[in-house]
C-alpha cells in the first residue's frame, strides 16, 4: 500500500540513516553528514554538481531558497577547508578545452595534534567514516571538525595507521602561503599581469569592487563600468563555473588580466583571490575588518569577507567555526589564543579588528 508521509518523517529516517542523533531538524550537522554521503557517490565531481545533488534530494522536503544555497555552499567550502574534500582548479575532462574546478574525496586521513588528539579527514565511497564501532562512538565533531581523543597510554597513530587511515603531518595539513604584506603581494601581481596581453571582453564578467563601501560581501561584486585600477574578477566560460581571474581595468575598460590560481600554486582559485582582495582593500586604506566578542573563557571572530580554505582551517584546530550570525563566517577560539590569531590575520591576511 502506498503512503503519504511527512517531511519530518522523511528527515527523521534520513537523520538515523546518517547515524545522526535522533531529531527532525536540518541542522549543519545534517546537512554535513549529507554532503559527505552524496560526495562518496559522485566524486569526483564539480561543486556545482554536488550542491545540485543536496538540493534535488530534499526538494520538496525543505525550503529551497538563496538562504539554503548559501548555507550548503559555506558548508561545502568546509568540507574543503577540513580535508575531507580536495579541490582541483584547471581539471581537464573529456573536452580538452574546457577547464574547471572539482572535487575529489580526500582518502581516510588522520593528523596527530601535540595534545595528543587525532583529527580525522577525507571519507570513503561507501562510509563517510571507515571506522570500527569502538573508534566511531568516541568520535567528536564541531562542525566540520572531526577528531579523537587519545586515552591514557594510547597512541591514535598506531591504531589509525592500522586499519588503513593514511597520516598527514600538522605542518603539512595547517601549511600557508608566505607572510608578505599588502604591498609585496599586489606588486607581484602586477608584474605578471604587465606581461599579459590585452583583453578587451567584458561580456557578463563581474568584479570584486573595492571602491564600493560596503560590509555584504555579494553585494561588491559589479558589472564593470567606469572603474580604474586592478581588480578581482570573475568571467563565463561556456561550461563550468566561472573563472576567477586578476585584471587591469581603465575607465572600465580590461587593459589585462591573469586567470588565478598562477601556475603550479597549490592553493584553490577562490582562495587566492580573497588573499588579494583582502590586500587591495588595505592599499586603498579600508582594510577588512572583523567583530570580536569575549565569552567565557573564549573569544568568537565574526568575519564579513570569505576567508581562504588554509586560514579557515587554522581556526578549526584553533577552536571551532561556528554557525555565523548577522555576519558571512564565525569561530570561537580560547580566550588565551585570541591574541596570536589577531596577529596571524593581520600579519596574513591584512585584517584589522573592530576593538
Amino acid at each position: 500500500m502506498i503512503s503519504v508521509v511527512s517531511s519530518a518523517a522523511v528527515i527523521e529516517s534520513a537523520r538515523e540513516a546518517l547515524q545522526l542523533p535522533v531529531g527532525v531538524g536540518t541542522d549543519d550537522a545534517y546537512w554535513i553528514a549529507t554532503l559527505r554521503r552524496l560526495a562518496g557517490y559522485h566524486c569526483p565531481c564539480s561543486p556545482r554538481t554536488l550542491i545540485a545533488s543536496v538540493i534535488e534530494s530534499h526538494r520538496n522536503i525543505v525550503a529551497i531558497d538563496d538562504s539554503f544555497t548559501d548555507q550548503i555552499e559555506r558548508l561545502l567550502d568546509a568540507l574543503v577547508a577540513v580535508g575531507d574534500l580536495l579541490e582541483l582548479s584547471d581539471v581537464t575532462t573529456l573536452d580538452e578545452t574546457v577547464k574547471a574546478s572539482w572535487l575529489f574525496a580526500a582518502p581516510p586521513t588522520f593528523i596527530i595534534h601535540p595534545s595528543g588528539t587525532a583529527f580525522l579527514a577525507g571519507l570513503a565511497s561507501d562510509d563517510p567514516l571507515p571506522l570500527p564501532a569502538e573508534l566511531r562512538e568516541r568520535v567528536k565533531a564541531r562542525g566540520a571538525r572531526r577528531t579523537i581523543a587519545a586515552l591514557e597510554g594510547e597512541d591514535l597513530s598506531v591504531l589509525l595507521d592500522g586499519i588503513g587511515f593514511r597520516q598527514l603531518s600538522l605542518d603539512n595539513w595547517l601549511k600557508m602561503p608566505k607572510q608578505e604584506d599588502a604591498g609585496t603581494l599586489l606588486a607581484n601581481m602586477d608584474a605578471k599581469l604587465r606581461a599579459r596581453s590585452p583583453i578587451s571582453d567584458t561580456t557578463d564578467m563581474r568584479i570584486l569592487d573595492w571602491t564600493v563601501e560596503t560590509r555584504r560581501y555579494r553585494d561588491r561584486w559589479r558589472a564593470p563600468l567606469r572603474q580604474t585600477g586592478s581588480f578581482i574578477l570573475r568571467r563565463p566560460q561556456a561550461y563550468g563555473a566561472d573563472l576567477w581571474a586578476y585584471g587591469r581595468f581603465n575607465v572600465g575598460e580590461l587593459e589585462a588580466l591573469i586567470d588565478l590560481p598562477l601556475p603550479g600554486s597549490r592553493w584553490r582559485a577562490c582562495d587566492s583571490a580573497w588573499r588579494i582582495q583582502l590586500a587591495l582593500d588595505a592599499r586603498a586604506g579600508r582594510p577588512q575588518r572583523y567583530r570580536v566578542r569575549q565569552t567565557d573563557g573564549y573569544a568568537e571572530f565574526d568575519f564579513f569577507f570569505p576567508l581562504p580554505s588554509w586560514a579557515r582551517r587554522r581556526l578549526t584546530v584553533v577552536g571551532e567555526e561556528l554557525r555565523p550570525e548577522n555576519c558571512l563566517m564565525s569561530f570561537r577560539v580560547p580566550a588565551n589564543q585570541a591574541d596570536p590569531e589577531r596577529t596571524f590575520l593581520r600579519d596574513y591576511l591584512y585584517f584589522e579588528s573592530e576593538e
